[in-house]
């Protein structure tokens, strides 16, 4: 039976009596691969897929810390995971203490007004640089990330963010936005720590 991985959490008391349509746990030691039954071949993800993907990355990451996996990682076998797992057993569980406690948010910096000036966007670029810094000190890591095709985006990072200092992350994303008027922010989250997690998948 081939397994989809949907990440890598800690296996205790916390996950053991979870109960997760679709989903089991694979383990080696004190840490569990969270996988599904599927067929070994290549397939495009759809909408339904990325759903319970993030569904089931969830319901873990409320018991537990997570490092999600790619949308589409497949084992041939229970047996292949297994051997994964050992391989990686030291990084992952370091990743797994990084990651413990703590969440990932999305802030989008966007043009408060359509239309602005050409040369206004570098002021634009130069206001949201500065709040996107302000935030990084609340935040125990950051990363620029790439919104291609996202209209009137002028900066985007990933943030993450101690769970109990989540309100005051929200708070200081908040007082970002009343500096100026030129752009506004978005925030999204808590997440799992998507954004700060790079899996070795090679064997």
């Amino acid at each position: 039976m081939a397994l989809n991985l949907f990440g890598v959490t800690v296996y205790d008391a916390h996950v053991t009596d979870l109960q997760v349509p679709d989903a089991m746990l694979v383990t080696v030691r004190d840490i569990a691969a969270i996988c599904g039954a599927t067929e070994y071949h290549p397939t495009e993800p759809d909408d339904a897929t990325v759903q319970h993907f993030a569904d089931v990355v969830a319901a873990y990451g409320a018991r537990g810390p997570v490092l999600p996996s790619p949308v589409g990682v497949v084992f041939r076998s229970e047996e292949s995971v297994q051997r994964w797992l050992e391989l990686h057993y030291s990084t992952l569980t370091d990743a797994l203490s990084y990651v413990e406690n703590r969440v990932a948010a999305r802030v989008h910096v966007r043009r408060a007004h359509r239309g602005e000036a050409r040369d206004a966007n570098i002021d634009l670029a130069t206001i949201a640089g500065e709040s996107l810094r302000v935030l990084r000190r609340a935040a125990v890591a950051s990363l620029p990330l790439r919104m291609e095709g996202q209209a009137g985006v002028v900066l985007s990072a990933a943030f993450l963010v101690e769970d109990e200092l989540w309100k005051d992350f929200v708070a200081e994303v908040e007082a970002q936005g009343k500096t100026t008027t030129s752009v506004r922010f978005e925030i999204t989250g808590p997440w799992p720590p998507y954004d700060f997690v790079q899996m070795q998948l090679g064997a």
